[in-house]
């Protein structure tokens, strides 16, 4: 969906994260995103598939996990912007959980798709 006005495309962002926790999930609406956008954490970066993929695989989604907004999406021509809170359930045995707070912080190339997701942890790496 390119070309997309700041005010749709945080409208989409904000159900991907309030409707669809996509950052436990990855359950993006994946035509918003270029494809060769990069994803970045505090650890890595990957690819769309990869993160889609690897996401996927390390966390259980809702309702284990948990995402919400602690602040509105902020979208611009240029970018968008908001502040988060999860709890990360790891799809492995006894099934630990991690709680962080932080902020994203993605780019819009010149047909408004997103270019890179990165997100900020506050505090760093627990």
């Amino acid at each position: 969906q390119r070309n997309l006005r700041p005010e749709q495309l945080s409208a989409i962002i904000e159900k991907d994260v309030s409707e669809r926790a996509f950052m436990v999930s990855a359950n993006l609406t994946r035509s918003v995103y270029d494809e060769k956008c990069t994803f970045t954490d505090e650890i890595d970066t990957y690819e769309i598939d990869k993160f889609i993929k690897g996401t996927k695989a390390l966390f259980l989604g809702p309702p284990y996990s948990r995402l919400s907004l602690t602040s509105p999406v902020e979208a611009t021509d240029t970018d968008v912007k908001f502040t988060f809170s999860e709890d990360l359930v790891f799809n492995i045995p006894f099934k630990p959980v991690m709680s962080l707070t932080g902020r994203m912080e993605m780019k819009r190339g010149p047909d408004g798709l997103i270019t890179s997701y990165r997100e900020f942890w506050d505090g760093g790496v627990p």
